[in-house]
């Protein structure tokens, strides 16, 4: 039998560990700032509510800073499929959505990383209230009044929440007022133009409720004309032209109006 020297042993271990220990590890994920800021925005509007301003979860919603389904995914490969087992979920966010919002949610783990005590959403009251107020009185003022339908909005809301209204009016929240809903028109050739509150839409049917309460869905064609009216439709269109000034400005005037 061949004895072995602890000598002998104890190099061939520390070469061993040495190279183990050389080898590299799994890497941070690198964050695509872009494509972050536009999953933050679809974040905003489909999932803060239940999640949170942090993504740390609230009494409807889990914790997505320790999802393993978060942690793993890559491109959206995860959790795309994952959101479409969800019920509850929107479910026709498109591929290229979902890996933004992967991208902000990475993005979302990175910070927790480094700040591992945070217990407060970002302070988002960095803009100039007098600029905001301008902003408003060009873009806004045709819809809303600061003595009318905002009177007391800042005392209603908190910054986060108040940022979230008007980016995205829409998603509703506790305490907001329920949102409204979009009309359509429906007329063909051979009938009346029926009206209704819109219940879905596609590049073939188009579905209503009308006065009554009565669910009605029509087959779209050339013959048949859809016209949709949606409130928020201003709402979508600033999405597209807001800045990050922008949006803080309005943020730090609205909180003025108490």
């Amino acid at each position: 039998m061949q004895c072995i020297s602890w000598t002998s042993f104890s190099l061939s271990f520390l070469v061993i560990t040495r190279a183990l220990l050389a080898q590299p590890g799994p890497s941070r994920p690198e964050i695509d700032a872009t494509a972050a800021d536009r999953g933050k925005r679809i974040y905003l509007q489909f999932c803060i509510n239940c999640h949170g301003a942090l993504a740390k979860g609230t009494e409807q919603g889990p914790d997505l800073i320790r999802s393993v389904t978060v942690l793993h995914d890559k491109s959206g490969s995860e959790l795309g499929p994952a959101l479409k087992k969800l019920a509850n979920h929107k479910r026709d966010l498109t591929n290229a959505q979902v890996a933004d919002i992967s991208q902000f949610l990475k993005q979302r783990v990175e910070e927790t990383i480094k700040n591992r005590t945070a217990v407060t959403p970002p302070n988002v009251l960095t803009g100039e209230a007098k600029a905001g107020q301008s902003y408003f009185a060009s873009k806004c003022a045709g819809c809303h009044s600061p003595a009318g339908d905002l009177a007391g909005i800042g005392k209603r809301y908190d910054p986060v929440t108040l940022q979230q209204r008007f980016l995205f009016p829409r998603s509703g929240g506790r305490g907001a007022p329920a949102p409204r809903r979009a009309r359509v028109t429906v007329t063909s050739t051979s009938g009346s133009p029926v009206v209704g509150e819109l219940e879905r839409v596609d590049d073939f049917t188009v579905s209503l409720r009308d006065a009554s309460g009565e669910y009605r869905s029509f087959r779209r064609s050339p013959d048949t004309k859809v016209e949709i009216e949606d409130p928020y439709a201003a709402h979508n269109q600033l999405l597209d032209e807001f800045s990050d000034r922008d949006m803080h400005n309005i943020v730090a005037y609205l909180v003025t109006l108490k």
